[in-house]
């Protein structure tokens, strides 16, 4: 939450730390979360898409899994 102080023609936005600090926090752990499962589904797509399974090793699969699971928890 921010406040805005204005005096006569000169306004002035005062955020709070926390609100700032607590925003970066959010984002960043949307962004991994987004992250993991974007993993998840390469991973998904890898190990179980013809084209894909083919030519692509079976662990590259389960390796991008593992690691798209522990970033979305």
């Amino acid at each position: 939450m921010s406040t805005m102080i204005c005096e006569k023609e000169d306004c002035q936005v005062y955020t709070p730390v926390n609100a700032s600090a607590s925003a970066e926090k959010s984002a960043r752990k949307q962004f991994t979360h987004q992250t993991g499962q974007a993993l998840i589904a390469l991973g998904t797509l890898l190990k179980h898409v013809p084209p894909f399974n083919e030519t692509v090793d079976k662990n590259t699969g389960d390796t991008l899994i593992s690691i798209g699971k522990k970033l979305k928890k």
